[in-house]
């Protein structure tokens, strides 16, 4: 049964205080004067040095005079108290006010007036809220500490307008102080795309695009963003990475990986060059021989001329092949001054006589006042001859009759010449890899690919340069730039050397082959040499050992022992007759066969063997062996 309301009544002060005594906070009642009219168990625990005076009428100021005295407070905020609780009526302790007591405790401090003009002072102990305040500010000061330090280009910015919230120094030092997000991409289209990509997800990684900063430079970046709600807004954290250093190393990275590539290739084709030059030298010392002997054996002016032709080419085939070698083998080439009108000259005459002929007509305008360039003669012609070969292929694969032109300058200090062509030219996404070891625009079977790189590499070992570029009109043009040579005054020329008396000088020559052991036997003969051969290594042992020999000549290649087994197998038993060996070759590209000869220090004639260095090689042996003989 509910209670009448007098019994409420009678019992509402006991209810009251119940209820005042079952608050949280410290609570306490002063009257119109100013003294204590109650106050709950909370605060007197919360004024515990002043519980004493925390009886009814106890006035407010001398509360606060004895939590000064005791240590409870500060004078400071006694008086900031006070001045709260004098303007109760202006509202202006409506406001908590947070004071630090004795125990280290902070308290929220706030008063109320009543209507029977007193008023209410509540208590709540907040140390713990302001202690996490601390720590959230301290946590962000930390954050902001790190993002300021933080070398990455971090930007916040609002979805909505792209109004930058928060920019990083990196990011400043990057793209300029910029406001809005909109502003770093160089494109509309660029920033459509990162919106689209970035909305289904929230997250964009790395997506490349072209930045620009607030001075309107451009560079590329690449762009990372997270999606993010802040404040009730959907909110851009991104970060932007500069890549052009990136690009320059892989850039640079590309470089070195087509070095080390083109060295391959080169090392590739130095051993196909080392190869095919192995197969040719002993057909082409046959044919050197033989042609340079019939010169001295005939007088006919027809037969001579021929000869001669037969003779010179053979002779420019052996060069041209110990040159490559030379290439192949990373070596420096004997440099002479060289007319490179006269190499054009002579590099036209063999292709007009060669067995294709040419398809195109071919013009010149050469200088015929070029100072000299220092070069191998041979290479070079090579290197014209390719060059023209190549423009007459690309004009016949036309269709049509075409012209190459040679146009040689005296640029001062350096010789240009321009090899031009009114073919199908070569288009641009080709021309950096002209020059490339393999490369050809050719059909397959109608090129190897080799023309132009050896062209770029003799030229480059000349510190000469190549380049091709577009003919006005059509067609291309190969433009080659040679330093001059310093000009010298001619040495005069060297009286020949008197011939030996080399009759009955003996030689013991070992050769497998029996067209070239043929052929030098002959040359020998005929120079007044005893010749003795030998098919093996093993054969001229035996026969070394059984005859007195002036001079060993010695292939290094053969089946069995070879050169190298006749050499160690000498000087081991016959010390004597190991001084007076020299080799016949074609293996120098061989590192072992190099390591050997470089090591016995002892004569060589490397394949093809023209019988002029033949003759040489014996004078120079008996005039090494003439001192040993006197002796």
């Amino acid at each position: 049964m509910s209670e009448t309301a007098p019994a409420v009544a009678e019992r509402a002060p006991a209810l009251l205080a119940d209820a005042i005594e079952a608050l949280h906070e410290g609570f306490a009642l002063f009257d119109a004067e100013g003294g204590l009219v109650l106050c709950n168990a909370r605060f007197r625990e919360m004024n515990a040095p002043i519980a004493s005076f925390l009886v009814p009428g106890t006035s407010f100021a001398l509360l606060l005079r004895e939590a000064v005295a005791r240590g409870q407070i500060d004078a400071t905020t006694g008086q900031r108290l006070a001045w709260a609780e004098a303007r109760l009526e202006e509202d202006a302790a409506r406001e908590a006010m947070e004071v630090e007591v004795a125990s280290g405790a902070v308290i929220a401090a706030s008063f109320a007036a009543t209507r029977g003009g007193g008023f209410t002072m509540t208590l709540r102990d907040v140390t713990a809220r302001r202690q996490l305040v601390a720590q959230e500010r301290a946590g962000d000061a930390m954050l902001r500490e790190v993002l300021e330090a933080c070398p990455a280009a971090v930007l916040m910015a609002r979805l909505a307008d792209g109004q930058v919230l928060y920019r990083a120094p990196a990011a400043t030092d990057l793209v300029g102080p910029i406001r809005d997000l909109h502003e770093i991409f160089d494109s509309r289209e660029e920033r459509a795309d990162f919106v689209t990509a970035l909305l289904p997800d929230g997250r964009v990684d790395a997506m490349s695009i072209t930045a620009r900063c607030s001075t309107g430079r451009c560079f590329p970046a690449a762009l990372s963003a997270r999606l993010i709600e802040h404040r009730g807004a959907d909110v851009v954290v991104a970060s932007l990475i500069d890549r052009r250093q990136e690009l320059a190393m892989r850039a640079e990275l590309a470089r070195q990986r087509e070095t080390i590539f083109q060295n391959e290739k080169m090392s590739a084709l130095g051993e196909l060059l080392a190869g095919v030059a192995h197969e040719l030298n002993n057909p082409l010392s046959v044919v050197v021989g033989h042609a340079l002997m019939l010169r001295e054996e005939t007088t006919d002016p027809e037969t001579l001329r021929r000869i001669d032709k037969i003779g010179q080419a053979a002779e420019r085939c052996s060069r041209i092949v110990k040159s490559f070698l030379a290439m192949a083998r990373e070596e420096t080439a004997v440099l002479v001054p060289v007319d490179l009108d006269k190499v054009v000259l002579t590099a036209l005459d063999a292709l007009r006589h060669g067995p294709g002929g040419m398809g195109a007509q071919v013009e010149t305008a050469l200088t015929g006042t070029l100072p000299p360039v220092l070069a191998d003669a041979d290479q070079l012609a090579q290197v014209v001859m390719n060059l023209v070969i190549n423009a007459d292929q690309a004009i016949s694969a036309t269709g049509r009759a075409g012209t190459i032109k040679l146009i040689t300058r005296d640029l001062g200090g350096r010789v240009e010449l321009m090899v031009e062509d009114d073919g199908p030219g070569v288009p641009e996404a080709l021309r950096s890899r002209i020059f490339d070891p393999f490369f050809t625009t050719k059909e397959v079977g109608e090129g190897t690919g080799l023309g132009l790189a050896l062209c770029h590499r003799v030229v480059s070992r000349l510190n000469g340069r190549i380049e091709i570029e577009d003919r006005p009109g059509g067609g291309a043009v190969f433009t080659l730039r040679l330093p001059a040579a310093a000009q010298t005054r001619d040495a005069p020329p060297r009286a020949p050397t008197e011939a030996l008396a080399l009759a009955p000088a003996r030689v013991l020559l070992i050769e497998d082959e029996d067209e070239v052991a043929d052929m030098i036997g002959e040359v020998l003969t005929k120079t007044g040499f005893d010749v003795t051969r030998a098919a093996s290594g093993e054969e001229g042992l035996r026969l070394a050992a059984a005859g007195d020999f002036a001079v060993i000549l010695s292939d290094l290649a053969m089946p069995g022992i070879g050169g190298r087994g006749v050499h160690e197998a000498l000087a081991r038993d016959h010390p004597q007759l190991a001084r007076r060996i020299a080799f016949v070759t074609g293996d120098t590209m061989s590192p072992a066969a190099r390591a050997f000869l470089d090591g016995t220090g002892r004569p060589r004639l490397e394949k093809p063997i023209a019988p002029t260095d033949l003759r040489a090689l014996m004078r120079r042996m008996l005039e090494d062996a003439a001192p040993e003989a006197t002796a």
